[in-house]
């Protein structure tokens, strides 16, 4: 079953190769062929996940392997919408490109054991909150890497509609996710908060996403919101891998 997700690994690289040298040497046909290689990429680690699921035998959202596991298909997913429904620009899948072969090196990186659940996990209300979580994310990290790209090239006109949908989007989730949270936690531990270090940068992302919508609507230039959104992928990155392993707490679960 490895041998899916190293595979998948294999074929990440091959794309971000074939994309850049595509685009260094303006070679259509080769970033074209890198869509093919990703999307098979994308497919193994899809067999991957089912496999996984049918030895489990519960849904994969317990610990820092099932969802970095889930959180890039569901990257994938995204991006692969935002192509052939939205636009058929090849540079619209640049953060999957990106993206892939770090989660999937990371993927390697991490315990595949596959643990009993701990009594506090065995609740319905764990798919809700870290599904929408990891949704939020998802769209957040695409969103993210587009600024930091677009920062660089001093040019987001032809990506800024899909970058709004993808912070939206996200920003509805991240909500749902804290609110699923908060009662999963009073049921398992008796309060709805606690000021966990996970709920406390949750919050904090919140409220940073929340501040960029409102200044997207106030009409920040292009070079500000690129860079906002880079950083709140930085956010993003330090709530959901950082807090985990440096700050601890009710979530240290998750590792």
């Amino acid at each position: 079953m490895d041998n899916l997700s190293n595979i998948s690994f294999v074929f990440s690289l091959i794309t971000i190769v074939l994309y850049f040298v595509g685009y260094i040497l303006s070679k259509e046909k080769l970033q074209k062929f890198s869509i093919f290689t990703i999307f098979i990429s994308a497919f193994l680690l899809f067999v991957y996940i089912i496999l996984y699921l049918l030895k489990a035998k519960r849904f994969i959202l317990t610990n820092q392997f099932e969802t970095v596991l889930l959180m890039l298909e569901l990257i994938y997913i995204i991006n692969f919408y935002f192509y052939f429904k939205l636009s058929k620009n090849i540079n619209i899948l640049f953060p999957t490109v990106i993206i892939s072969p770090a989660f999937l090196g990371i993927l390697n990186l991490i315990d595949k054991d596959i643990k009993p659940l701990m009594p506090a996990l065995k609740s319905n209300w764990l798919i809700f909150h870290v599904l929408s979580s990891m949704i939020s994310y998802s769209f957040f990290a695409i969103a993210g890497i587009y600024g930091m790209v677009f920062f660089i090239l001093k040019n987001m006109q032809k990506f800024d509609e899909y970058i709004h949908k993808a912070i939206k989007v996200g920003f509805v989730f991240l909500t749902i996710g804290i609110i699923t949270g908060a009662i999963w936690a009073e049921s398992a531990w008796g309060r709805y908060w606690s000021w966990d270090p996970k709920e406390t940068w949750s919050l904090i992302t919140w409220f940073f996403y929340a501040v960029i919508l409102h200044l997207k609507r106030k009409g920040i230039s292009e070079k500000t919101f690129a860079l906002l959104l880079f950083f709140g992928f930085l956010f993003v990155i330090f709530t959901y891998f950082g807090v985990n392993y440096l700050l601890g707490g009710l979530h240290s679960y998750a590792r």
